[in-house]
């Protein structure tokens, strides 16, 4: 099949959209700023590629397009078109995958995409960020679920977005500059949480992509890491 005819490369024409064999699609594009940063920190000192040919990591939307509905939105469309590509040995062309935040809206957004989508599981298509990003030695969605369930035991009622990942002293060096930037913390397990105001968020991606290194990052480099894993890849 060309890309010519590949109702998959077309459809992401259609919104602007690069997808690869692996596509990843978050709800923000804060979230995919910040998964590039930490990629191209660990290239630069290790010469790894956590983002390249094989995977891409996208938003759903922008403003009001994206978020958790529009994640569950082009999420079914896109594995949809990917029904119709496959390679010449039958098997499927691209894999999509959907990151939701494990806040309420996002496990109210899997709980949904799986009614409205009885071929997507989560732990194989969709995922929520949690502390704990683990490497199960078997995929299967069930001992993957599992395996989050007990290395997350000790978080649970903690909300958990992209930003938590962030080393705490990076965190509290932002926030001595901007102490409004967060509504309140909550701690569990030894692990916090940040409710970000909307322009407290945009402030701490403005100071990360000035000052962060990759030590800062580094719990997204691993994040990085483990979505490679949860894809098949290196």
């Amino acid at each position: 099949m060309s890309e010519e005819i590949d109702p998959v490369v077309l459809y992401g024409r259609t919104l602007s959209l690069e997808v690869r064999p692996r596509t990843v699609l978050v709800e923000g594009t804060s979230d995919v700023e910040l998964f590039k940063q930490a990629a191209q920190l660990e290239y630069v000192e290790t010469n790894t590629e956590l983002l390249g040919n094989d995977i891409v990591i996208v938003a759903a939307g922008e403003c009001e397009n994206g978020g958790v509905n529009g994640l569950i939105r082009e999420l079914i469309r896109f594995k949809g078109y990917a029904r119709t590509c496959l390679l010449p040995d039958g098997r499927p062309r691209y894999r999509f995958i959907g990151l939701f935040d494990n806040d309420h809206a996002g496990r109210m957004a899997v709980k949904l995409i799986q009614q409205i989508d009885i071929s997507i599981v989560e732990y194989k298509d969709v995922f929520r960020l949690r502390p704990v990003m683990p490497l199960p030695g078997i995929l299967d969605p069930g001992t993957m679920q599992k395996t989050f369930e007990r290395e997350n035991d000790r978080y649970k009622g903690l909300d958990w977005e992209i930003e938590d990942f962030i080393q705490n002293d990076f965190y509290e060096v932002f926030l001595s500059e901007k102490p409004s930037a967060v509504v309140r913390t909550k701690e569990v397990g030894g692990k916090v949480h940040r409710d970000l105001t909307q322009d407290g968020k945009a402030q701490l991606h403005r100071f990360i992509k000035l000052n962060a290194t990759r030590s800062d990052l580094i719990e997204i480099i691993r994040l990085l890491k483990a979505i490679r894993f949860y894809l098949l890849l290196k």
